[in-house]
């Protein structure tokens, strides 16, 4: 009986190691969550380059992580990219057009025009739960794409107000200059 322990323990072991190497792969094909770029912006953007990320902060609370995605490893203006949000708290539809519309007035639009982007975002924007993603498709000189989930995607053809829009983050006169570095890969 002793010269069968050790085959014994072997065979428990080999079991053991199988087991867990099963548990590995269900936790990678299932468990694992997968950017949603993968299911439904990069259909736009194939292969894209994580160009640079950055957390957007109002006060304590951190609000998304930005995340800007290219066509090439570098940040281009004037090519087609992908700004992704990450929500890390819930943020109502309300207080991002709001937070939004405060940001476009510095540029100092006529009220008939700040009404009708306004409406470009009513129709464009949704509620966001913490841990949900939205993102950005920027066109030059065609125009902007809003993507909430692989469902909901509002494409806005006006190039003035894709530009304003997307100058919130990316402009050079950002309100937030530290957070433009990130995400354009000029600081880590």
């Amino acid at each position: 009986m002793l010269r069968y322990k050790p085959i014994f323990r072997i065979r428990n072991r080999l079991n053991i190691i199988k087991t867990l190497f099963f548990l590995i792969i269900i936790q990678s094909v299932f468990l694992i969550p997968v950017s949603q770029g993968k299911d439904w912006w990069d259909q736009k953007l194939k292969n894209p380059f994580l160009i640079g990320e950055g957390v957007l902060k109002v006060f304590i609370w951190d609000i998304y992580e930005l995340r800007l995605f290219s066509k090439t490893n570098i940040y281009d203006r004037n090519d087609i990219f992908v700004l992704e949000f990450e929500y890390l708290r819930d943020t109502s539809k309300a207080s991002v057009i709001k937070a939004s519309i405060v940001e476009l007035k510095k540029l100092n639009l006529s009220k008939t025009k700040l009404e009708k982007w306004e409406k470009y975002l009513e129709k464009s924007i949704k509620d966001m739960k913490a841990g949900e993603k939205a993102a950005l498709l920027f066109r030059p000189n065609l125009g902007i794409t809003f993507y909430a989930s692989d469902r909901f995607n509002i494409t806005i053809d006006n190039v003035e107000f894709a530009n304003s829009y997307i100058d919130i983050w990316l402009g050079d006169n950002t309100a937030r200059p530290k957070l433009r570095k990130q995400i354009t890969g000029q600081i880590k």
